[in-house]
């Protein structure tokens, strides 16, 4: 009596049974991208606002600190402040940029007291995506040196 051997299907082989479920898989995935893509473009959109942000805050602190140093000098005044902060701001492409000095009068501060340049910046002017959550937010730095 001969045996007669057994054909098994081959490993890279598919059934009939495959096939026809690989085109539902297609409109799946279609159905996947459709539903992911708004989420993956509202976390991109609000990535390059945080980072914006953040280049935001970094240049008020900048213009701070610049003004400050010229604040801290003997012969300064509050116009020197300014036009150092407002150079710094410029640089940087800040919108709506604010200067303020504490005390006003940075001419009359003795010697060893305290001089605070402030600066500010509305986030709407400098946002490059219009109409976000932070519209109505002014973010401000502030820098404190010793008049010398």
């Amino acid at each position: 009596m001969k045996i007669a051997p057994i054909k098994l299907p081959l490993p890279g082989k598919r059934t009939s049974a495959k096939r026809q479920g690989r085109g539902n898989r297609k409109g799946a995935a279609v159905v996947e991208f459709a539903v992911c893509l708004p989420l993956i473009l509202l976390i991109m959109l609000g990535s390059i606002e945080a980072a914006n942000m953040l280049f935001l805050r970094q240049a008020l602190v900048q213009a701070s600190y610049e003004g400050a140093k010229v604040a801290i000098r003997s012969n300064s005044d509050n116009a020197m402040v300014a036009t150092i902060a407002n150079l710094v701001a410029d640089g940087r492409r800040v919108d709506g940029f604010s200067v303020e000095t504490v005390p006003a009068n940075i001419s009359t501060v003795a010697e060893g007291q305290l001089i605070r340049v402030r600066t500010s910046a509305p986030v709407n002017t400098n946002s490059f995506i219009t109409g976000t959550v932070f519209r109505n937010l002014t973010i401000d730095a502030e820098a404190v040196m010793v008049k010398e």
